[in-house]
């Protein structure tokens, strides 16, 4: 996995957000709150936000794995990530595509 890339690109937003779309998940999937909606007001944020960010719990391992490492396209920033984030599809290598990484 790799694309345009710059060497250590660490980008704390776009971490922030991938990590916030997993604990959002695994609580709504062990019943810690029960939507979106107690999400949001137990965060103090929109719903619509909650629901921007959690399907970013689903992204391909070797997509974080990249970011986390610093490693993503130049041009993936938690902005464009969000963006994107409804309109991502479940398989691994269309988000790949979409998001700009080589194959």
């Amino acid at each position: 996995v790799g694309g345009d890339t710059e060497t250590s690109n660490h980008d704390p937003k776009l971490i922030q957000i991938i990590a916030q779309a997993h604990v959002w998940s695994q609580q709504l999937i062990s019943g810690t709150v029960k939507s979106v909606l107690d999400i949001a007001v137990k965060e103090k944020l929109d719903a619509g936000e909650i629901s921007r960010v959690l399907p970013l719990a689903f992204l391909a391992p070797d997509i974080v794995s990249t970011i986390l490492n610093g490693n993503q396209p130049v041009d993936l920033t938690a902005d464009h990530l969000k963006r994107h984030a409804s309109k991502l599809p479940a398989s691994w290598q269309q988000q790949k595509q979409i998001l700009g990484f080589t194959a």
